[in-house]
């Protein structure tokens, strides 16, 4: 996935999440929370791998052994603070991620490409565009007249966001 799939696939998958917690979803410093963490693992392990730092483009931030110990943290220093709900929204768009990177393998049977998700206890696989700067990977990507299934989200998210967003503003001005 690109960084729309994932920003959108995040966002989504947050909203079910929501649903079952009243008041919880995504807007305003909680919103800018999930879309980093959705983000966060490409922007770890894609700049370092592409300065030749890791092996791949998909190891260190996309590992769970990573992902547990950062979502530790995160939720220590969030209870202190008393901004746990931030620490939730930035883990269920980092984990988001991974699942997002999860997906195309398990449901093509390409089982071998998981080793990722317990980097460095399995060896991460080499991509062929690791060696491209990410920023031009993007570029290109999105410039292709290609669609591309994660696109298909857009006017799904669109549409959930202007509901969510109906709903909470009810909400708030009762």
């Amino acid at each position: 996935m690109f960084p729309l799939g994932h920003a959108l696939l995040g966002y989504l998958l947050y909203v079910v999440f929501a649903r079952a917690i009243p008041g919880r979803y995504p807007h305003g410093v909680r919103l800018g929370a999930l879309l980093l963490g959705t983000q966060f693992p490409d922007l770890v392990d894609k700049p370092l791998a592409f300065a030749g730092v890791l092996v791949s483009g998909r190891s260190l931030a996309h590992s769970l052994v990573f992902t547990v110990g950062l979502l530790a943290v995160l939720w220590y220093v969030a209870r202190r603070s008393r901004r746990s709900h931030l620490a939730v929204a930035f883990g269920f768009g980092h984990v988001s991620h991974i699942v997002g990177d999860a997906i195309g393998p398990i449901v093509t049977g390409r089982f071998g490409e998981l080793g990722f998700l317990l980097w460095p206890v399995v060896p991460a696989r080499e991509y062929v565009n690791d060696d491209v700067a990410p920023w031009v990977r993007v570029v290109r990507y999105y410039a292709s007249p290609e669609l591309t299934p994660e696109l298909l989200l857009v006017p799904l998210a669109v549409a959930v966001f202007v509901i969510v967003e109906f709903r909470r503003r009810q909400v708030l001005s009762r």
